[in-house]
């Protein structure tokens, strides 16, 4: 089993530091799994030793999909800051997404002060959250809804979906070795890095009606 290639969320370029990084974990990764391979071809008699063997080779295998996606968001870095017109950033991650369907929130957004980049791939993966739940639901489910929320020096960019829902938010934001052909399973754990790099939060609910809904706070420019 060699490292597997990296998907479309960890393609980006990282800084060449975590690369070296990246590079000296893989090493003594697929060594583990050499090994592993030839522990299994020698034989082993125990159902319970070989139930063990194939359990550490998918182990491996899911460590092996995480890791470039780990480094990804944590090379996620904030740029220069300015006002930023967070309705425009929702329309244009909506365009990028072909998202047709959500619900925007009507009237005048207040501006907030970040950097628009990273708030469009945080946008990105909180519509696309709530797009694949809703579908995940099945027909008949109201559209996800994208609004805001004013706050002591703070906007909440809300997203809110009606899809199954979870079981437990609070882990919900976590990394997870997605199985999705060109995901990665860090959407949140990257949402919640933009939040902490502009020095807001991020809070995932489950609401009254079922669904999820998650908040992006950030600060007013």
């Amino acid at each position: 089993m060699a490292f597997p290639p990296k998907d479309d969320a960890a393609r980006l370029r990282l800084p060449a530091d975590l690369e070296r990084l990246l590079h000296d974990l893989r090493g003594p990764l697929n060594s583990a799994v050499m090994h592993l391979e030839v522990a299994k071809r020698a034989g082993v008699d125990d159902p319970l030793a070989k139930q063990s063997l194939e359990t550490i080779g998918q182990e491996l295998a899911r460590l092996a999909r995480m890791l470039p996606a780990a480094f990804s968001v944590v090379a996620l870095d904030r740029g220069e800051t300015a006002a930023v017109d967070l309705r425009a950033v929702v329309d244009e991650a909506l365009r990028g997404l072909g998202a047709a369907g959500v619900i925007v929130e009507e009237g005048a957004w207040p501006q907030v002060r970040g950097d628009a980049g990273l708030l469009g791939l945080a946008v990105s993966h909180l519509v696309r959250n709530a797009l694949e739940a809703t579908e995940a639901a099945g027909p008949g489910r109201q559209p996800p809804h994208v609004g805001t929320a004013l706050g002591d020096a703070q906007v909440a960019l809300v997203v809110r979906d009606w899809g199954p829902g979870i079981s437990n938010p609070r882990t919900a934001i976590r990394l997870a070795a997605s199985q999705k052909p060109g995901r990665s399973g860090i959407g949140l754990v990257a949402v919640e890095r933009i939040a902490r790099l502009h020095g807001g939060t991020l809070a995932v609910a489950t609401p009254p009606g079922g669904g999820v809904e998650v908040r992006l706070t950030l600060p007013v420019a």
